[in-house]
């Protein structure tokens, strides 16, 4: 019995039924996205903690600097940036903080501008107009906060800033272009009757 020849043209349905390395395309397909999505949330992480860290160490560094006392050859700004930093997380550079510490009348006046006389009634203070200068800089400010850590019974406004460089390589896309954040921190406080001269 003779067999038929097989038919040497392709059959032009056997590709659409083939699905051999269907799943590598498609996994191809979704890694990108399910890259990004993984660093955007370890990024985001990493984040989140340092600016937790931030809060919990200015805060460690404003209890310390509540009662007055300093380390060792240091003054109170420098003690109370050293706690600031030895209460960081080691990912933090400790060249980039940037402490400020201002000293107010009290809790209603933080971020104020000094008091002055509107004689125009425009709602800015303009050259020449009269003020009150709180923080006895000899000119006008728009916060009156005075450098310092007070003294006994002062508020104190503790502020840092820190530049945080994105470790991924997605950072255009999570962050300004240059793939750098800014995190700040702040808290105020009335510092203990603690003995003191003013400072």
């Amino acid at each position: 019995m003779r067999v038929p020849a097989a038919d040497p043209r392709p059959d032009p349905g056997a590709l659409d039924r083939d699905e051999r390395g269907a799943s590598a395309l498609e996994f191809a397909l979704v890694l990108p996205a399910l890259v990004l999505l993984v660093l955007g949330v370890l990024e985001y992480g990493l984040v989140l903690f340092l600016r937790v860290s931030l809060d919990h160490a200015l805060g460690e560094a404003a209890r310390f600097g509540i009662t007055g006392r300093t380390l060792p050859g240091r003054s109170r700004e420098e003690a109370v940036r050293a706690v600031l930093e030895e209460r960081l997380p080691a990912l933090v550079d400790a060249d980039s903080l940037r402490i400020d510490t201002l000293v107010y009348p009290d809790f209603d006046s933080i971020g104020r501008p000094e008091p002055f006389v509107d004689r125009n009634g425009n709602g800015t203070r303009d050259p020449g107009e009269p003020y009150t200068d709180v923080n006895g800089n000899g000119r006008w400010d728009d916060d009156m906060g005075a450098p310092g850590a007070g003294g006994p019974d002062a508020v104190v406004l503790y502020r840092v800033r820190t530049v945080w460089r994105l470790v991924t390589p997605l950072a255009p896309v999570l962050a300004p272009p240059d793939g750098r954040l800014v995190l700040e921190s702040a808290v105020a406080v009335r510092n203990e009757p603690f003995p003191g001269d003013g400072t």
